[in-house]
């Protein structure tokens, strides 16, 4: 079995009461190298059989987002697997960050040297055929960046209604306000100390919460519940309080040879 050329390990972040944090680094960011990639599945396939036991009875959902599907061969993967996945097409939405809107003239005239102007909306893709659809899409598309998976305990409809409700009508441009549903987007600064109390409105009924972060160069991760039984059963061990490592081989039975 071919060895970890890089050290995975997923470190927890300072969390609000009620939830845990955790970031999955990339070994060179957001994508991963065409190499690590298989690597990265090996990992979260076990992971997210786990979470899936964890949090038995939930209802998965997986997101695909627009903005990172220009990297590899993303795009092409999820043109080929539309109609299969069952793709739908909805706005993601910032909690903690004013609301999208359209490009101004100074978003291109104070440009620095190179630099891009900001995404003008986190357009999202639902895969609404089930969790084979959504394992497909992940062994697929892990390590390219677009990936988001959720659980939550009402279902999906009921998270889209919740935040299509919160978000929508916070948003002023008319050209933003036509999509079919709006699906919270969640990162570290989400659950920073300012916000606590606004968490169980923001995450609209999601328990689990975990998206490829470009902006945090990995996998970041937000559960309701402790995650220690789902890293150490995906083959992680615990190296120091609050970081899971993985041995030097992919979690995975050895080869056998003849």
């Amino acid at each position: 079995m071919k060895k970890f050329p890089w050290k995975p390990a997923a470190a927890e972040l300072p969390s609000p009461e009620g939830w845990t944090l955790c970031l999955f680094r990339y070994p060179k960011g957001v994508p991963a190298a065409d190499e690590d990639r298989p690597l990265l599945w090996k990992i979260f396939e076990p992971f997210l059989a786990e979470i899936l036991k964890e949090y038995a009875g939930f209802h998965p959902h997986g997101l695909i987002q627009y903005n990172q599907l220009n990297q590899g061969d993303a795009s092409s993967i999820m043109s080929a697997n539309f109609m299969a996945w069952g793709i739908d097409s909805g706005l993601g939405y910032w909690p903690e960050r004013e609301p999208p809107t359209l490009w101004t003239e100074e978003d291109f005239t104070e440009l620095d040297i190179g630099e891009m102007p900001r995404p003008l909306m986190h357009q999202v893709f639902g895969i609404n055929k089930g969790l084979p659809a959504i394992q497909e899409a992940f062994q697929l598309l892990l390590g390219l960046g677009p990936m988001v998976f959720t659980l939550s305990e009402d279902s999906v409809q009921k998270v889209k209604e919740r935040a299509t409700a919160l978000f929508g009508p916070l948003i002023e441009e008319p050209a933003l306000r036509m999509f079919a549903y709006y699906y919270p987007l969640l990162c570290a600064a989400t659950f920073a100390p300012e916000n606590e109390k606004k968490l169980n409105e923001w995450t609209c009924g999601i328990h689990f919460f975990l998206r490829e972060s470009p902006e945090e160069k990995g996998i970041f991760i937000a559960s309701r519940r402790p995650l220690d039984r789902v890293w150490q059963a995906a083959g992680a061990v615990e190296s120091e309080p609050g970081v899971w490592t993985w041995p030097s081989e992919p979690p995975g039975k050895a080869e056998t040879q003849d």
